[in-house]
């Protein structure tokens, strides 16, 4: 039995659901949002967080916390889809650019995506218009990046699917139930999204709705 604690939104949460459906591992999830975490969640471990793994099998009981214990935990573990390549080389590669989306979306996250889910959470307020500007601005940055990555390799890392697709298309999935990603001047980048969004894996995270907060109009089209 697999037990996942994560929030819908939470980008990091996003990765691992990905990684366990690519996987093709069944799980049960427990909501435990940012601002109030599940209770279980400090008997996992000191200073444990969302997201986290809890396994309990004839192998014992395991605890994983965090996006790279999760993941990487997975990929040794299930055997079949690798998300990883093979090749020491190109994993070394595939790690490094799944490192950069995840540190270069912090900022991204810290000031766009958290000021949205903020002002939902906290219906009396206004937004910060001031963070906003900056974490858009941020977000175009690390667009043309990955726009640049795309279009050279055909993925983030190469020629296959890794945990850098998984990672860059969780955190842009959170920034696009808002609307955020400018899409039009990031075309291959677009073209790379709606192959990701077309998985099985990804259907669950298109289905995902905040309360009184409906998606932008395309979230969930497939041909967007």
């Amino acid at each position: 039995m697999i037990r996942l604690y994560h929030w819908n939104l939470d980008p990091a949460g996003r990765l691992v659901r990905l990684c366990l459906a690519e996987k093709g591992l069944g799980f049960e999830t427990v909501e435990s949002a940012p601002w109030s975490p599940h209770p279980d969640l400090k008997l996992l471990g000191p200073g444990a967080v969302a997201p986290a793994l809890l396994q309990d099998g004839t192998g014992g009981r395991i605890v994983a916390v965090g996006t790279r214990a999760i993941c990487e935990f997975l990929e040794e573990s299930v055997e079949g889809q690798h998300l990883l390549p093979l090749h020491l080389g190109q994993r070394a590669e595939a790690r490094r650019l799944w490192a950069w989306v995840e540190e270069g979306f912090e900022e991204v996250t810290d000031k766009l995506l958290t000021e949205r889910v903020m002002q939902w959470v906290r219906r009396d307020r206004q937004p910060d218009s001031e963070k906003l500007r900056r974490g858009a601005h941020t977000l175009r940055g690390r667009l043309t990046f990955l726009n640049a990555l795309v279009e050279t390799h055909g993925f983030i890392a190469g020629r296959d699917l890794t945990l850098a697709d998984l990672a860059a298309a969780a955190h842009l999935s959170a920034c696009d139930y808002f609307g955020d990603v400018e899409w039009a001047a990031v075309p291959d980048l677009r073209t790379w999204y709606a192959r990701l969004k077309s998985r099985p894996s990804f259907r669950p995270l298109l289905a995902d709705r905040l309360a009184a907060v409906r998606p932008s109009p395309h979230y969930a089209d497939l041909d967007f």
